[in-house]
């Protein structure tokens, strides 16, 4: 049995990994057009008159972007069983059933927890307003590479790519299901999101884009995909499924190459995962060529949630039929996702019961040692992963309001990405270090914030308020594309060419 590479970085680098953080060209202006397109109108379930013939097993539609309906299944919890929660559970590369994607999670009904069931348009059960795009495309292509066809002149032109319109029925189906949660259960249920592969990525997007628009409470993603275009390009590691026909669309459109992979990188679900923070329970492979295991890893790796509310659960192999030891490592992973989203208990109450049995237990590093990953607990032991940053911190040498964007924190992060932080949540730590006095002082900053007049300042501070809310909430803000869209949107409207470094001295400056 042939086995899935590691891309020879082994299992600890490979669990490690994170995503470049620079966004592509027209970022913001895109993210800014799809939100606007998203919450143009409001979704609403409602009884499905008209069932799609590819899948008949839709109770359900709601209306998405540019009027299209998209099916759904809803899965109340047993007739006595109070409803609690709502899971969203979305569907990978090849979309079994409805009935029988909703039916697998009767453990989860019994529960009190309503399943809502959703095929983004082009899949069966979605197809009452597009044809099938994956047939209606070259099969090489396939369903991912739609609406690539014609060139993005602007930001907005990319919303005619398939993902970003998939994304917004995702998007779509997570405030149809708040709303029929509300009238159901009142507005204190939890709202729930599962995906795997394909759905996975696309869960990340769409909640992304609801970032502080519509809450979830708790995520579940299984080996990621649609993150880390910029690692696969520059490796060849495009992988199978949806990743091997983008890259296959690229190689066959070589005149357009470089335009089509700066619009490919706008539905980069690893630089938009830091804008979500829901407590998150994700399952990744040691070793994945389908969905490339580093390019999971980094998906995971930078969402947004503090370390204590995000949960791994490592598999040796990903999209393979590896043997029963690894299927029964995936049929555990179902069995701890059932209590993850348990409505009756907190995430950190039902992880407990599962420590020791996150980490896949076969991970070694080159030398064929236990990597330092795996603690008891699946995670490294928390007071020896602050022990290591802040040793880093220290050979750094340099403040913590003057260490974002320079040379001295990529060494930093170099040195703690093996106990696995990222670089986010690195310096989300070191602030948390700094408020409990357990980080040491390292004298006067080695630069000083550049001068503005009271205008420029007034605009920064607005410009951290529209992003995150206030001032008072900026350490939210490095190491984000929001933040990259401050810095762009600044130097756009001053004029000047102020490094993130810079306007992160400001913007430190102005919050004291």
């Amino acid at each position: 049995m042939e086995l899935p590479t590691d891309f020879g970085l082994g299992p600890v680098r490979t669990l490690a990994h994170v995503a470049e953080a620079a966004p592509a060209p027209h970022h913001q202006a895109f993210w800014r057009a799809w939100r606007e397109a998203l919450f143009g109108c409001e979704p609403k379930l409602r009884r499905a008159d008209t069932g799609d013939s590819d899948d008949p097993g839709a109770t359900h539609v709601f209306e998405s972007f540019g009027g299209t309906r998209i099916g759904c299944r809803l899965a109340p919890p047993p007739e006595g069983v109070q409803c609690r929660a709502m899971l969203v559970a979305l569907h990978g590369y090849q979309a079994p059933p409805l009935s029988q994607d909703v039916g697998a999670w009767a453990d989860l009904t019994a529960r009190g927890v309503a399943v809502l069931g959703m095929r983004v348009r082009g899949f069966q059960g979605s197809r009452l307003d597009v044809p099938d795009l994956a047939a209606a495309a070259n099969s090489k292509w396939g369903w991912v590479s739609c609406g690539l066809e014609q060139p993005v002149a602007r930001a907005p032109d990319a919303l005619r790519w398939t993902v970003a319109q998939a994304a917004m029925d995702v998007a779509h189906a997570v405030r149809a299901a708040r709303s029929e949660l509300t009238r159901r259960a009142g507005p204190e249920a939890l709202l729930y999101v599962a995906g795997e592969s394909l759905g996975g990525g696309l869960a990340v997007l769409a909640l992304a884009g609801l970032a502080r628009r519509v809450w979830v409470e708790r995520l579940v993603l299984g080996l990621p995909s649609l993150g880390d275009w910029a690692w696969r390009a520059r490796h060849g590691r495009w992988g199978g499924g949806a990743g091997a026909q983008l890259g296959a669309y690229l190689r066959d459109h070589g005149a357009r190459e470089q335009d089509l992979y700066e619009t490919i990188r706008l539905c980069d679900a690893a630089l938009l995962a830091p804008q979500v923070s829901c407590a998150v329970l994700g399952k990744l492979a040691e070793r994945d060529e389908v969905v490339p295991a580093p390019a999971a890893a980094a998906v995971f790796n930078a969402l947004g949630a503090e370390p204590g509310r995000k949960y791994r659960f490592v598999v040796p192999f990903g999209h393979a039929d590896a043997g029963p030891a690894n299927a029964r490592r995936h049929a555990l992973f179902r069995r701890c996702v059932t209590d993850f989203l348990d409505p009756s208990r907190r995430p950190r109450d039902s992880m407990r019961a599962w420590s020791g049995l996150l980490g896949a237990g076969e991970a070694q590093d080159e030398t064929g040692e236990q990597g330092e990953l795996f603690a008891t607990d699946g995670t490294p032991d928390s007071a020896a992963r602050d022990g290591v940053l802040v040793a880093a911190y220290e050979r750094a040498g340099r403040t913590l309001d003057d260490l974002p964007y320079t040379p001295e924190f990529t060494t930093l992060l170099e040195a703690v990405a093996p106990v696995g932080f990222t670089e986010r949540e690195a310096f989300h730590r070191l602030h948390n270090l700094r408020k409990a006095g357990r980080l040491p002082r390292l004298g006067r900053a080695a630069s000083s914030p550049p001068k503005l007049g009271p205008g420029e300042e007034q605009l920064i501070r607005g410009l951290v308020a529209e992003a995150v809310g206030t001032l008072g909430q900026r350490d939210q803000l490095p190491f984000t594309p929001a933040f990259q869209g401050v810095v762009e949107r600044f130097n756009a409207q001053t004029g000047r060419a102020l490094s993130p470094h810079d306007v992160w001295r400001v913007v430190a400056k102005l919050a004291k």
